[in-house]
């Protein structure tokens, strides 16, 4: 990814204690992850993700420009996992 100029964010509704833990407990993370905790879910609503129900984000994959624009946006429900090589590709198209 980073060959291809592109930064790799997490981004979830839990706590940013959650996430250290959470990070910790998997021997740390190769990218940063953020917390959309306060106001809660914030940017998850902005990309249309929220799940009122569950009260937290849907799983998705976004590919997002550098002028802000979503080119790619994939979701997902686990335990299913984003198909990284479909992710490669649309990374490398953005040039």
């Amino acid at each position: 990814m980073e060959e291809s100029g592109a930064q790799v964010l997490g981004i979830s509704c839990d706590h940013a204690a959650s996430h250290r833990a959470w990070a910790t407990a998997l021997g740390g993370l190769p990218y940063p992850e953020l917390s959309d905790w306060e106001p809660k879910g914030q940017v998850s609503r902005a990309y249309d993700l929220w799940n009122p129900e569950r009260g937290a984000s849907r799983r998705a994959v976004l590919i997002i420009d550098r002028q802000g624009i979503v080119r790619y946006r994939k979701e997902y429900v686990a335990p299913n996992l984003p198909d990284l090589e479909e992710i490669l590709h649309e990374v490398r198209k953005l040039g």
